[in-house]
């Protein structure tokens, strides 16, 4: 009856869905995962216990969780409540299993985060049903945060070029600044995720140029002292444009547009930071930004050449820019990368 109800359900779409189960009951446990497998599932995983369970829960990120309420070490919940923690931002099903009608049963499973319930016996078909309809509810809800997602970086970009269009009308410098953080980042060993923060996050760099007047962003020549003292606050306007936002990616551009001017040895501005008081990604982003605005036009003079603008980093180790960023962008990894970069904008 089960193979059967599962064949007649067979479906492909999400058959690399990773689904948990955990139950200390060995028939049960063996009677979901047959049937599961059946329905067209390929990733399962299973427990026995709660410790168990926590313990898979901390090397996987399950799609769906179906989860027996009463295991023999009585700490369901805990599965419930560490999966919550460790994913804040996921819809992750986890459908409670018990024989256990009770009201206050279902309560406490909900308090503690609980999705939906199965009821032992099982309906074979019901449990089939109920593990389909989550998991699309989980992947719609996927595909509406990855959406919001990429309105997100689609504005935080225009915001960039907002910036960059009053100090460099191609708005090139951006994206060269965030390609080459990213770059930098990736051979210091950063992970996938904050690398993809940081190449969105470091177009922003400048965006606090918004509030300084085109006289002073646009002067071909030297600036005074309190036109170079205006210039500075650039840092802490664009600072406070991105302030008190719950994103990471924001918060990033946010130490980011604050920091980038800082130097390792404590000279920089707008706090005087030294070494490592500076967040990582304003250290990156202090060498990608000096690199590209040596070798690139500015209003005030001509491009240097790529060896000459590396002759300048190089002495400034130790001095201006973080040592083990400085050994980052040295790397031939990163030239190769910029050699590409130089290729690409030539055709």
């Amino acid at each position: 009856m089960g193979l059967a109800v599962s064949r007649m359900l067979k479906q492909t779409q999400y058959s690399d869905a990773l689904i948990c189960v955990v139950d200390d009951e060995p028939g049960t446990l063996d009677l979901l995962q047959v049937l599961l497998r059946e329905a067209g599932y390929s990733a399962i995983q299973s427990a026995r216990s709660a410790s168990e369970a926590i313990r898979m829960l901390q090397s996987c990120r399950p799609d769906l969780v179906l989860l027996d309420w009463h295991l023999g070490d009585s700490d369901s919940p805990e599965v419930i409540r560490h999966l919550r923690r460790s994913y804040p931002d996921e819809i992750i099903p986890v459908i409670v299993l018990t024989a256990d009608i009770a009201p206050q049963v279902r309560h406490e499973a909900l308090r503690v985060g609980a999705s939906d319930f199965l009821n032992k016996p099982f309906d074979l078909l019901e449990v089939l049903l109920r593990v389909q309809n989550h998991l699309e509810i989980r992947r719609l809800h996927a595909q509406r945060t990855r959406e919001l997602e990429l309105a997100r970086l689609e504005i935080l970009e225009r915001l960039a070029r907002a910036a960059e269009y009053r100090d460099d009308l191609t708005g090139q410098h951006i994206v060269r600044v965030g390609r080459l953080s990213e770059q930098i980042g990736r051979v210091l060993g950063l992970d996938e995720e904050r690398l993809f923060q940081l190449r969105h996050a470091a177009p922003l760099h400048d965006v606090g140029k918004i509030g300084i007047p085109d006289a002073i962003l646009r002067k071909p020549g030297a600036l005074s002292p309190e036109e170079w003292q205006m210039m500075q606050q650039h840092t802490e306007i664009g600072a406070r444009i991105l302030e008190d936002c719950p994103y990471p990616v924001i918060e990033m551009a946010r130490q980011i547009a604050l920091t980038h001017h800082e130097r390792w040895d404590g000279r920089g501005y707008p706090q005087g930071l030294s070494r490592d008081e500076t967040p990582l990604w304003g250290r990156i982003v202090a060498v990608a930004d000096a690199y590209d605005a040596m070798t690139n036009d500015r209003p005030y003079r001509h491009a240097m050449s790529h060896e000459q603008a590396v002759a300048i980093i190089r002495a400034e180790r130790e001095r201006q820019f973080d040592p083990e960023v400085v050994d980052a962008f040295l790397e031939p990894a990163t030239f190769a990368y910029l050699s590409e970069e130089h290729n690409l904008s030539a055709t």
